[in-house]
């Protein structure tokens, strides 16, 4: 084995390296950027850090009990039509060392008065929630709406109230539309895509998205 080969290469690796770290720096200053002008159009506020008492305040959340070195950054935030609303970047890591995987989504919060949701939590079902459910896992299934059962998982504590929540025009909603995440506590509700990042100029419309799903679960 060539070990003076390797020494050779060092230098190489380590720029490399030095490389992806700038590339990776200079795109993510370039996206909080067009964030803050993404807030500004909407006439909302910017933190590029986000707001200390977000991270708290969705801790009961699934989303942010996965893995460990949760972040909120990029966050936008402001009111409108009488509900305080939220988007943020959040990431955090699953395993260690070597193993570790990092996962990335684009989080919309939004906070209504009117409203006291029953704890849930929708998110795509895949293979180990089916293998899950033999065990005892819950999933609460419609009967009327086969479709809906088989693309999402759907559980919470109260199952009643989850069940009333969940009217036919909401069900027919996400029967048309895959690979959402909602969940819900109190009079919060937050929407995202599993492991998904929305673009800058995509911002608007994934908040429309949002406001169509409040909306639908605020009658």
């Amino acid at each position: 084995m060539d070990l003076s080969s390797d020494t050779n290469l060092l230098p190489y690796f380590i720029a490399f390296i030095v490389c992806v770290v700038i590339i990776g720096y200079i795109y993510e200053r370039k996206r909080s950027e067009a964030l803050q002008i993404v807030a500004k159009k909407l006439g909302f506020s910017f933190s590029k850090s986000g707001r200390g008492h977000t991270e708290q305040k969705h801790q009961g959340f699934q989303l942010f009990s996965k893995g460990h070195g949760g972040t909120i950054k990029n966050e936008i935030w402001g009111r409108c039509n009488d509900i305080n609303v939220s988007i943020f970047g959040y990431q955090y890591t699953v395993g260690y060392g070597k193993h570790s995987r990092t996962y990335n989504q684009t989080v919309i919060s939004m906070d209504c008065s009117r409203v006291m949701f029953p704890t849930f939590e929708l998110i795509p079902e895949n293979t180990f929630h089916k293998i899950g459910q033999v065990f005892g896992y819950q999933d609460i299934d419609f009967e009327s709406f086969p479709e809906f059962s088989k693309k999402y998982l759907l559980r919470g504590e109260d199952e009643l109230k989850i069940r009333q929540l969940f009217t036919p025009q909401i069900i027919s909603f996400f029967e048309s539309n895959k690979n959402l995440c909602v969940e819900a506590e109190n009079n919060t509700l937050i929407f995202y895509k599993a492991s998904k990042r929305c673009k800058p100029d995509d911002i608007q419309e994934y908040f429309e998205k949002g406001q169509l799903i409040h909306n639908l679960f605020v009658r």
